[in-house]
């Protein structure tokens, strides 16, 4: 199943602010390139739950994370965390948190989920 996810606010700020600032004479070698970096990082941002993996796509990254792998998943404010062994979890923010960590949580039983 294909989740979406939700428009970061953040996100628009900063191409909003980078453009009104080569609008007003900023210098576009610098200008654009990170207005590049931004509108990459920004689209498209979705999350699939396979059978096998979790599959998260951001921009131009990719990862794929075998459900074996994913230790915890729950809400931390707006965002769900999906804990990866032992590293710093993954903040992710599905259009319907609820639906996604419910798939999540069929497809890995052994996830300690916490909502």
């Amino acid at each position: 199943m294909t989740h979406k996810s939700k428009l970061e606010v953040w996100h628009l700020v900063a191409i909003v602010y980078v453009v009104a600032v080569l609008a007003l004479g900023g210098n576009a070698w610098i200008g654009v390139p990170v207005l590049v970096c931004l509108i990459l990082m920004a689209f498209p941002h979705r999350y699939v739950t396979a059978p096998d993996a979790l599959r998260v796509t951001a921009g131009l990254v990719r990862w794929t994370i075998p459900y074996r792998a994913i230790t915890f998943v729950g809400a931390l404010g707006t965002h769900i965390a999906v804990r990866v062994g032992n590293d710093p979890e993954l903040l992710l923010s599905p259009a319907d948190p609820a639906v996604f960590v419910a798939e999540v949580a069929r497809y890995a039983p052994h996830v300690q989920v916490c909502l």
